[in-house]
């Protein structure tokens, strides 16, 4: 919108404050919501930029995937040591108890062991055997934990674990599955398994016949396509999709897999295993095999060079994610997941039959939220995630690359970092403190971080070991970041006056309140959250109602 005047924008600064005042009013929302938008469209317009938005030092070098938390963790080397935080104690920083610094002990306790802290591979293997079911719950008689929470999430986390490969936490190329052969004469199922890929499958063998017999469609420009593929996939199940440039800086420096061997399980079956699963439930310690590794090689195994990426989020349940850190939230998650794949074989599939190559992806191949910023979805978060305008960071990153040109989209701001600056929510509801209480973002370096974040880019410091080591204590996964942001709302409007308070100085102090005084959120520090009883009343809530809160 260009700049604006002194007096237009106190003229705005007014409106926005009215409307912030008839908002906490409880004034119809009909009457609320072009208020709101008015003043925010003048006070804090949206804008676009060519370039990537965020600071990228000289010093950057792509990603090694293999040292994210949950890759880590099948790495023997470490199985070997302690797991290890960046900030021993937090509180030193904060001023505020330290409610994480103890959870190695905790998580090492939970293993049988005693006398010191659990190693990196425990820590991950205590989480990644109760979330997958193979490991008994340890909050099952708490409420939101039960059996009956943890059939929910089982099940929506079934087509992600069985028909997708658990890309969730996968590296690629593609995915592999291991289901169980079925004689089709006997209809006996056999009890060992077979590898075959999963829906992000890199199989392009039919799009060299399709052009081998002149049916590649020709798209009269790259607006053009762009348009149509966007369509494509909203139609084909997307909720929010951008286009970005390939962009080599996101891929990761390396491709791996884990290393599977056979568990004999109780029920007769074999169960491939990165870990040693019998091991471990008779107590006789945590064994985990390894990886085995890819060069980031598009054309060996895809067939291509990607030109553009299809970004596309899915939103999550807001009622569900409500009730973090409970398994019914784990099951926001996991919903979410188990669709991700079906869209993007989907996806890949349109342009396949259109004559052009497709890589579907989830979480592997490459980093989700550059990407994502990149085809103008949202913005880097404090908490590490995108925040898109509509779902804030309530909603799950997929991708397809392809060979397709297509118009980009442009990065775009609407004042999450600048209310990040101010509101540090996420980083106060984090129960293992993982997330960075600084002010400003800044170029991480080597000695801001620990090896699971890449440094040299411009970000909130998370450390993923905290954060992987409540997941794990937990049983779970955790979403209190996400239940707790001021831009997760159902109503927009309410993310309007959270732009327009980042930039009226009369209303900065009282920017993380709004949604508060609004009925959102429930309580911010994470003993309360549980000890209110506010999680038991929205597990509650969550069985009790019939329809979900839809956007």
């Amino acid at each position: 919108m260009g700049e604006i005047n002194r007096r237009n924008f106190l003229k705005a600064s007014m409106l926005g404050a009215a409307a912030a005042a008839v908002a906490s009013a409880s004034v119809v929302k009909g009457m609320v919501s072009p208020l709101v938008a008015d003043a925010a469209d003048i006070v804090a317009p949206i804008t676009e930029t060519s370039e990537f938005p965020y600071k990228v030092d000289a010093k950057y070098q792509r990603y090694n995937c293999m040292k994210n938390f949950f890759e880590k963790t099948f790495d023997p080397e470490a199985n070997k040591t302690p797991i290890k935080f960046h900030n021993d104690d937090v509180s030193k920083i904060t001023g505020k108890k330290d409610t994480g610094k103890d959870l190695p002990t905790l998580n090492a306790e939970r293993l049988g062991i005693k006398g010191r802290p659990a190693t990196h591979s425990e820590t991950g293997v205590l989480f990644f055997g109760q979330h997958t079911g193979v490991m008994p719950h340890q909050r099952s008689k708490e409420t939101g934990n039960t059996l009956l929470d943890d059939a929910l999430q089982a099940g929506v986390w079934a087509v992600e674990f069985d028909f997708h490969g658990f890309n969730a936490t996968d590296n690629g190329p593609g995915t592999v599955i291991t289901p169980y052969p079925i004689n089709p004469m006997t209809n006996e199922i056999a009890n060992e398994p077979v590898m075959v890929p999963g829906l992000y499958n890199w199989d392009n063998i039919d799009v060299e016949s399709v052009r081998q017999q002149g049916k590649q469609w020709k798209f009269k420009s790259k607006e053009e396509a762009s348009k149509m593929v966007k369509k494509a996939a909203c139609f084909l199940g997307a909720d929010l999709v951008g286009i970005a440039p390939y962009d080599e800086r996101w891929t990761y420096s390396t491709w791996g897999r884990k290393i599977p061997k056979p568990c004999k399980m109780p029920n007769g079956r074999t169960k491939l295993m990165p870990w040693d699963l019998p091991k471990v439930l008779s107590g006789g310690g945590v064994e985990v095999f390894g990886h085995e590794k890819f060069e980031p090689d598009w054309e060996k195994y895809a067939g291509f060079k990607p030109k553009s990426v299809i970004v596309f989020v899915l939103e999550e349940d807001y009622e569900a994610l409500r009730t973090s850190p409970s398994v019914i939230a784990n099951a926001a998650t996991g919903k979410v997941y188990s669709s991700m794949g079906g869209v993007s074989y989907k996806i890949a599939v349109f342009l396949r039959k259109l004559g052009y190559y497709a890589a579907p992806s989830g979480n592997n191949t490459g980093l989700n939220v550059p990407m994502a910023v990149q085809a103008g979805l949202g913005e880097a978060g404090r908490n590490g995630l995108l925040i898109t305008q509509k779902f804030g960071p309530r909603h799950r990153i997929s991708k397809v690359y392809t060979d397709l040109e297509l118009a980009p989209d442009k990065p775009r701001k609407f004042g999450v970092r600048e209310f990040c600056r101010l509101c540090k929510k996420c980083a106060d509801a984090c129960p293992a403190q993982a997330i960075s209480h600084e002010k400003d973002p800044k170029v991480l370096q080597p000695g801001d971080c620990e090896e699971s974040e890449n440094p040299y880019t411009e970000k909130w410091h998370v450390d993923s070991n905290r954060c992987g080591s409540f997941w794990a204590y937990n049983g779970g996964l955790c979403a209190n970041c996400v239940a707790v942001c001021s831009f997760n709302k159902i109503e927009t409007w309410n993310h309007d006056v959270a732009r327009i308070a980042t930039r009226i100085p009369l209303l900065q102090d009282a920017a993380r309140k709004f949604d508060e005084w609004f009925g959102y959120s429930g309580p911010v520090n994470p003993d309360e959250r549980l000890e209110s009883g506010y999680v038991q009343n929205m597990v509650k809530d969550f069985w009790n109602n019939p329809e979900s809160i839809k956007q």
